[in-house]
């Protein structure tokens, strides 16, 4: 399924690049069997059937207490022991290689000088917790014979996730090779920079070097897509209202997503695309495309993209 950037040949809408991504990811059939225990935040890949009743919760043996496809809450545990439930089947986590590239940090033998990285380390923090099951690499040299290479090692797995790649680059072009690039582009800032391609059926996205594009794109992409394979909802983040401080500049023409520090019910934007602006932020606005931002002292809904429940 090889999709155009756009009509126009310009960067995919984040709800077309949604779709294309989303078109690839059938849930996994690949099954666990696990103590009630370990089963929080997993997916039900089969009823959960009570063996025992649940006296004043009308369930009786037999009776289902949750269905297929319930991702496994934290105070669901106490009924289903109530229930002598003592292990679930629960699909297998979706599995996710992560492939950070640049000559500078790659091992010296590679190229690099071995410079820290960070884009891959964080987003397989972020996958976890999203539900996947990472594999994360070593950083690989900007050399087209070795990121064919770690491109090809990980369609083992349900999708690949390469850090550190922009627009025209030599992994881009290697990818093209291996497979159908069905966006070189996305409508969001930051983020733009985000590419989408298809290698043997297997979604591939690009995330850009930018820590905030990256983390921006992980959210609004990856993110779905995750759930996509785990067969399970797509919960909203938890939201806070706020006032502006200052001014917000977003460009008409995309959908921009600033982060913000928020002090009270005050926020204040951050400025910059750098790791520090990432780790400081405590929340992200989102302005639609169409506006061109939001004016100090105006009320904006603030998403927290780092919640932990």
């Amino acid at each position: 399924m090889t999709t155009p950037p756009s009509a126009d040949g310009g960067p995919l809408s984040l709800e077309t690049a949604r779709r294309n991504l989303g078109g690839y990811a059938m849930p996994v059939d690949r099954t666990d069997r696990v103590p009630l225990s370990v089963a929080v935040g997993r997916v039900l890949a089969a009823d959960a059937t009570a063996n025992a009743p649940v006296p004043g919760a009308g369930i009786g043996p037999d009776d289902a207490v949750f269905e297929t496809g319930r991702q496994v809450r934290p105070g669901d545990v106490g009924l289903l022991k109530a229930a002598g439930v003592g292990d679930l089947l629960v699909r297998q986590r979706p599995q996710v290689g992560i492939v950070p590239t640049g000559d500078e940090f790659a091992a010296p033998e590679a190229g690099g000088d071995g410079g820290v990285e960070t884009a891959g380390f964080t987003l397989a923090q972020y996958v976890d917790r999203w539900g996947g099951k990472v594999t994360y690499r070593n950083a690989v040299a900007d050399d087209a014979p070795a990121l064919r290479m770690a491109v090809q090692r990980d369609l083992t797995r349900d999708l690949v996730v390469v850090t550190g790649t922009e627009p025209g680059d030599t992994l881009r072009s290697v990818v093209a090779e291996l497979g159908e690039v069905s966006g070189d582009g996305i409508a969001i800032d930051p983020g733009g920079d985000t590419g989408l391609a298809v290698v043997e059926d297997r979604p591939v996205l690009l995330l850009p070097e930018s820590a905030v594009g990256a983390r921006v794109a992980a959210v609004q992409l990856l993110r779905p897509l995750l759930k996509s394979f785990a067969g399970c909802p797509l919960a909203p983040h938890p939201t806070q209202t706020a006032t502006l401080t200052e001014p917000l500049e977003a460009e008409a023409s995309v959908r921009t997503f600033a982060p913000v520090s928020v002090a009270g019910d005050e926020a204040t934007p951050l400025r910059g695309t750098d790791l520090e602006t990432a780790s400081r932020a405590d929340g992200w606005v989102t302005v639609p495309p169409g506006h061109e931002g939001r004016d100090a002292g105006e009320s904006v809904t603030v998403e927290d993209w780092d919640y932990l429940p």
